[in-house]
């Protein structure tokens, strides 16, 4: 009988996971039909098994109309001269399918929003299904990268996504004002993206991503320093040893030693981040391992705050596609994270039913604003809202 080894790379301190652990047991005993703790083993103090709440004040972008667009998600946020942007993916009912379109919605403060605007329409006629790819402000100007396929699957098709297609290409918006955008189509083909790129240590720019077609290899994209992102980018295999691993959503961060560290989405179903990382500014990088970083199987969110710490937001728990909590890990190095605290959570119910379209708290994107981190996320794929944490209170 063969015997299977796994590589794991412990980024979670041993403290912190075991307060992961009552987390998960907690979590179990209120599936199981307990209404409290006190209820399932007297004498537990009340904040056994949870993480703290960080004050996070909640504004909204935009609320999923039954009437026009009911399905709202891939959301980013970035700022461009003084003024927050956020764009998603906007869908008449459900996730992925043909006249899917980008909106995008602006704001001063980050707490009054615009109505929304459509960056690039979609006929419902046609047969193209456009995602928001991810946004990245530089050189005076914000880019919004887009992603454009076609065909779907039968809604009776099991299959966590809808296409089909054997193309997709990566297009690029670009605008100085929040008005008026350029396009550039293909920049890239066959890469599917839902984190913009971000600026490297060297002063470059780098995002990851996966094959879309095939294998689902993870990669990453590099932009030259000075390089006008709306220009192809180089595009780096990440080496995936276990085919058991199947990596989408790439986000990272940059240790001060300059070693990147990419996470990615494990649609494989180890309810774990998988990890890679370079030590060369993203020319080559270390096989692709799980983590013992938990995740229900959704996109993350990392970075580094202006005070030098690291974070993963995420849904941050092992409970396969329960998004009913969203919390951010902290690291003071990058390489260890040791306390977690909660965003926001609690059991939520969508309006409107469509193929694809879940509960909960999904796919956080973040930008770090001075003191202030800006988490933008949808509520049922309907609702597109935006939360700010003072960073100086976790």
């Amino acid at each position: 009988m063969e015997v299977r080894l796994e590589k794991v790379i412990s980024v979670v301190s041993p403290d912190l996971m075991a307060k992961m652990l009552d987390f998960k047991l907690k979590m179990a005993a209120f599936s199981a039909g307990y209404a409290s703790l006190e209820e399932w083993n007297p004498g537990l103090p009340p904040t056994w098994g949870a993480f703290p709440q960080a004050p996070f004040p909640i504004s909204e972008v935009y609320h999923g109309d039954a009437a026009t667009f009911a399905y709202s998600h891939h959301q980013a946020i970035n700022k461009l001269k003084g003024q927050y942007v956020a764009s998603w993916s906007a869908s008449r009912l459900e996730e992925d399918v043909p006249g899917q379109e980008v909106h995008y919605a602006l704001s001063r403060d980050g707490k009054q929003w615009s109505e929304y605007k459509v960056l690039v329409a979609t006929d419902p006629a046609s047969d193209i299904i456009r995602n928001n790819a991810g946004m990245c402000a530089a050189g005076g100007k914000l880019y919004d990268f887009v992603g454009v396929a076609g065909g779907t699957r039968p809604a009776t098709d099991p299959s966590l996504t809808s296409f089909v297609t054997d193309t997709i290409r990566l297009d690029v918006y670009c605008t100085e004002d929040g008005a008026t955008w350029t396009e550039r189509q293909g920049i890239a083909e066959n890469i599917y993206l839902f984190e913009g790129p971000r600026r490297l240590q060297n002063g470059g720019h780098l995002c990851g991503g996966n094959a879309f077609i095939g294998e689902q290899n993870p990669l990453a994209l590099l932009w030259k320093p000075g390089q006008d992102l709306a220009t192809p980018p180089q595009v780096v295999r990440i080496p995936r040893s276990d085919p058991r691993i199947r990596p989408i959503q790439g986000t990272w961060y940059q240790t001060a030693d300059g070693r990147i560290w990419m996470y990615f989405r494990d649609v494989g179903f180890s309810t774990r981040l998988a990890l890679s990382w370079s030590d060369d500014g993203g020319q080559t990088w270390s096989d692709l391992a799980l983590s013992d970083m938990p995740n229900t199987m959704s996109r993350a969110s990392a970075g580094r705050l202006s005070d030098g710490r690291f974070y993963i937001i995420g849904n941050n728990y092992d409970r396969m596609l329960d998004r009913t909590h969203l919390q951010i890990a902290l690291s003071d190095d990058g390489y260890t994270f040791d306390r977690m605290v909660t965003l926001v959570e609690g059991k939520t119910h969508r309006r409107v039913d469509g193929v694809h379209k879940e509960d909960g708290w999904h796919y956080p994107n973040s930008l770090v604003d001075g003191d202030k981190l800006l988490v933008i996320f949808s509520v049922n794929k309907e609702d597109i809202r935006v939360g700010m944490l003072d960073t100086t209170n976790v």
